[in-house]
């Protein structure tokens, strides 16, 4: 029986460790998708640059989660950056996207 608690013990202490993990951060997640995007963008091993990629792509999709936009309504690219989203923001609908 005390063999049963401390595994259930264990089991409820993992449980909450996990669910106390911090999401990262704005500046981490920005960080982190700069990263992927200029090793998405660099040539190099076809595998490993087809996932940073994808990694660029879930890191946006996780910055649009937390309400940062990837540029402003008549931008050049060379001049689009994330940022906290406003009305001349351009918004990235997921949605709407794969409609197409």
């Amino acid at each position: 029986m005390r063999n049963v608690l401390t595994a259930i013990g264990l089991v409820v202490a993992v449980g909450g460790a996990q669910a106390q993990q911090q999401l990262p951060s704005v500046p981490e997640l920005l960080t982190a998708e700069l990263k992927a995007s200029q090793a998405c963008e660099a040539a190099g091993e076809p595998a490993v640059t087809h996932e940073q990629c994808r990694l660029r792509d879930r890191l946006s999709g996780r910055l649009a989660q937390a309400g940062y936009c990837y540029g402003r309504k008549g931008q050049t690219d060379e001049k689009k950056e994330w940022h906290a989203c406003q009305p001349d923001s351009i918004y990235e609908d997921d949605i709407e996207a794969v409609k197409r």
